[in-house]
């Protein structure tokens, strides 16, 4: 009778063991969450918050909790599997993380994101553009919209209308200054002008 009990306790160990060992690392994903910039997992129980390593807490082998600063990202796996992912900020803020194709949130992107394509050394105190240079996702959301945009021009042939169209969206993003979600205005610009490029000129 002990035998058999100590074999259906081995039995169950075996059974618990992969739950145990998911429950050790949440899953692998990279989403953009609005005025947070974004959160990366790399599936090994590292998490970045807006290129931050953030600290996470387990809670079962289906949620867990990563927190950088002020900022919390509640991370759950669904009955499906993939990633669930909220966020909440300083003031009651809070949201819905979307997946984020574009831009790399991950701590290992911004050790070579130095700054987004402009010098931050001479922007206004208080400007747009200050607000770019102090999150590490809006300069990579930046960087990578500079990219799209001098492939779109060699496309067009360095087309007018394009270099216009440019100039319009920068004074469009940097009326983000009279939102009071200023990153999240930021980040949802950079989102539309990359579709824009991605749609008419076929970049990447």
């Amino acid at each position: 009778m002990k035998r058999l009990k100590m074999t259906r306790l081995m039995m169950l160990a075996l059974v618990l063991t992969p739950l145990t060992s998911m429950a050790a690392s949440p899953l692998a994903f990279n989403f953009s969450c609005a005025s947070i910039g974004g959160v990366n997992s790399d599936g090994k129980g590292n998490v970045w918050i807006d290129g931050t390593k953030a600290t996470v807490k387990i809670f079962n082998e289906n949620y867990w909790e990563a927190k950088s600063g002020n900022n919390t990202v509640s991370i759950s796996r669904k009955d499906d599997g993939n990633p669930e992912i909220s966020w909440a900020g300083p003031n009651r803020k809070h949201g819905i993380c979307l997946p984020e194709d574009n831009i790399d949130f991950s701590g290992a992107k911004k050790s070579t994101t130095n700054g987004p394509s402009f010098s931050c050394s001479a922007v206004a105190k208080g400007s747009i553009e200050e607000v770019i240079c102090q999150s590490p996702s809006l300069s990579a959301m930046d960087l990578a919209l500079n990219g799209a945009y001098k492939q779109a021009l060699v496309k067009s042939s360095n087309n007018p209308t394009l270099k216009a169209e440019q100039r319009g969206w920068v004074k469009g993003r940097n009326e983000c200054w009279k939102e009071q979600d200023k990153p999240a205005c930021i980040a949802r610009n950079y989102n539309e002008r990359m579709a824009e490029l991605q749609n008419k000129w076929g970049v990447k």
